[in-house]
């Protein structure tokens, strides 16, 4: 029985150059080059069947066809450019800001609204807000952190909560100009937690300080007076 010749057919990203050294092999194998230019042996009845179309690339690339395509949308004053690799577990997005800078940002914090410019908004607010807060202490303002207020953006319902993309929830903190990430969490409650304790640990402990030092002070006025 005549053996059938591969070489020349193309089987998906595969074009098969010549018929591979059969020493030790029961099956017969075939050197291909895969359309990226990489050239891998491949046994024959896989390329017939459709079971190997690559050299492995196409497997890599599928889970970067499923990531949803932000390109183009808005976020702030962020635009989403297009997504650039930041390690093995975290995809990024090149993003213009309004003011005309380019940063590159992680995917849940904007869809979050945690990320909503190049660093220019959070500096104009923080400006503003030390016009008009009654007291503004070490970047912080007194007021907007003891009234526990949740922001009209918020979806959860619960202050520094957000459900990510995976089903699960991210709990995250601002305090002194910075925002700090109190980790993912599989249940809601376990994240609206975390963020409770966050604020006792960071808000209460800050707002028992000022009101020492403010006492303190409004006491030694009095003296003077």
């Amino acid at each position: 029985m005549r053996k059938k010749d591969l070489t020349g057919r193309r089987f998906g990203r595969l074009t098969v150059l010549r018929e591979a050294q059969q020493e030790g092999r029961s099956h017969r194998y075939w050197i291909c080059r895969c359309d990226c230019g990489r050239e891998v042996a491949v046994e024959g009845s896989h390329l017939m069947s459709g079971h190997t179309k690559s050299c492995g690339c196409y497997r890599r690339e599928l889970p970067k066809e499923r990531r949803t395509d932000i390109t183009g949308c808005r976020f702030g004053r962020l635009v989403a450019l297009e997504p650039v690799e930041v390690d093995k577990k975290e995809v990024g997005w090149k993003c213009r800001c309004d003011c005309g800078n380019t940063v590159v940002c992680l995917k849940d914090n904007l869809v979050g609204g945690n990320t909503r410019s190049c660093g220019c908004l959070s500096v104009e607010i923080r400006k503003e807000n030390m016009k008009k807060a009654i007291h503004f202490v070490d970047g912080t303002c007194v007021e907007r952190i003891a009234s526990r207020r949740t922001c009209a953006n918020n979806t959860s319902g619960h202050r520094g909560v957000y459900k990510r993309e995976n089903n699960k929830w991210r709990a995250a903190i601002g305090f002194q100009g910075k925002v700090y990430n109190l980790g993912t969490f599989a249940d809601y409650e376990d994240a609206v937690k975390a963020r409770i304790d966050a604020e006792k640990n960071l808000y209460d402990v800050f707002l028992e300080k000022f009101s020492r030092d403010e006492n303190s002070f409004q006491e030694k006025k009095r003296k003077r007076e």
